[in-house]
């Protein structure tokens, strides 16, 4: 569960709480930076975020905090009638910022929907009952932790202090008998303030919970130099009988995926693309992974971390540098055998918007298009 780095600062933020649709906005422009092509086709209706593959998020009445405090309910599968299943998170624009706000729900509660939608562990951690990181007798998915405050080096060390504590697995005891719905239960872990007044917090399914958050206030947690705030989130998922990962929501991908093979990312890249997993590289099926487009490895660690706004396994986009996808070259050998490179190619914004597009409305079979390749492929 890693921590997140923050997005750049925007123009002056509004002074006021902004509306339901204006706010939720925010949230569909923060959900598609994070997974291009996942907001395609919603629509802003009402309170809510809908999108024809199934999904919503709403926004519910305010009912605690102040005027730049918003509730949001996640609804990952709406067809799940009459009780449609939906997990609560709240979130504050601590400087005053609803685009802050929006960021910290998308890279949190946000990111363990995209996780239900793709269960690829793209955005959010999983583990099951007897992992050392979860929460006994139920499996998990974890969003990293997200941290606002005035110091960014602050940030970081509470970040990974947090996500070190492991909070959830070491106070379980103290909550998850509430936990009461037979699809997932939403746990925020939230720990801020300033020196000499921090507060601990955990929010089971968007009430605080009084015992948890005791527990984790006497875990010991360090406190920062100044004024810092850290959040992450977790969906609990009862066990199925008999064992096994959890079976909601059903298998409907929401997500793209560019490369021919829909299956290539579930386990190691096919044809010995990668070594990271274990797998040796098959003298038959000779395969490698290129990591990075050419003009993105040529960046320096800060230019990348400023400029790259996009970026999972098979697109990549930088800001000022170009949109970049993930494709599959073959190489036939002169021994008969074939060689497969997973490598990048530069597409313009209207070619790869297309190409999403062409993804979610199955017609990307037989698509042409072109892109400049961009990386070196040696002999």
């Amino acid at each position: 569960m890693p921590w997140i780095r923050r997005r750049s600062r925007h123009a002056e933020p509004p002074a006021e709480r902004l509306p339901d649709l204006e706010f939720l906005s925010l949230v569909r422009a923060s959900l598609e930076a994070s997974a291009p092509g996942v907001t395609l086709g919603a629509e802003l209706k009402g309170n809510s975020l809908i999108s024809p593959r199934g999904w919503a998020v709403s926004v519910a009445p305010p009912r605690h905090g102040g005027g730049h405090h918003y509730d949001l309910v996640a609804l990952p599968d709406v067809s799940v009638q009459p009780d449609v299943p939906c997990f609560l998170d709240c979130v504050v624009a601590m400087t005053e910022d609803p685009r802050q706000a929006a960021e910290a729900w998308v890279q949190t509660a946000g990111a363990c929907l995209l996780e239900l939608l793709d269960p690829r562990e793209h955005f959010a951690s999983h583990a099951g009952p007897d992992h050392e990181h979860g929460v006994p007798g139920w499996n998990s998915i974890t969003s990293g932790a997200v941290g606002f405050g005035l110091d960014a080096d602050e940030n970081r060390k509470m970040q990974t202090a947090l996500l070190n504590a492991n909070v959830l697995h070491r106070i379980s005891d103290t909550f998850t008998e509430d936990l009461e719905s037979p699809f997932f239960n939403g746990v925020t872990v939230f720990y801020g303030g300033r020196p000499g007044a921090m507060e601990a917090e955990i929010r089971v399914n968007g009430e605080r919970h009084d015992a948890a958050s005791v527990a984790m206030a006497a875990l010991d947690l360090p406190e920062p130099a100044t004024f810092t705030a850290v959040r992450y989130y977790a969906l609990l998922l009862p066990v199925p009988a008999g064992g096994g990962e959890p079976d909601f929501p059903p298998s409907s991908p929401a997500l793209p995926y560019p490369l021919s093979d829909p299956d290539s990312h579930s386990h190691c890249h096919s044809h010995g693309a990668t070594h990271d997993c274990g797998e040796h590289l098959d003298p038959e099926h000779p395969g490698f992974e290129l990591p990075l487009p050419h003009l993105i490895a040529e960046l320096t660690e800060e230019e990348r971390a400023r400029r790259v706004r996009v970026s999972n396994e098979v697109i990549m986009v930088a800001e000022g540098v170009g949109n970049f996808l993930k494709v599959r070259l073959p190489v036939r050998l002169d021994d008969g055998r074939t060689v497969v490179y997973l490598a990048w190619i530069y597409l313009n914004a209207a070619v790869i918007g297309e190409f999403n597009e062409r993804v979610h409305n199955g017609t990307l079979a037989g698509h042409r298009f072109e892109g400049l390749l961009c990386n070196a492929i040696g002999p």
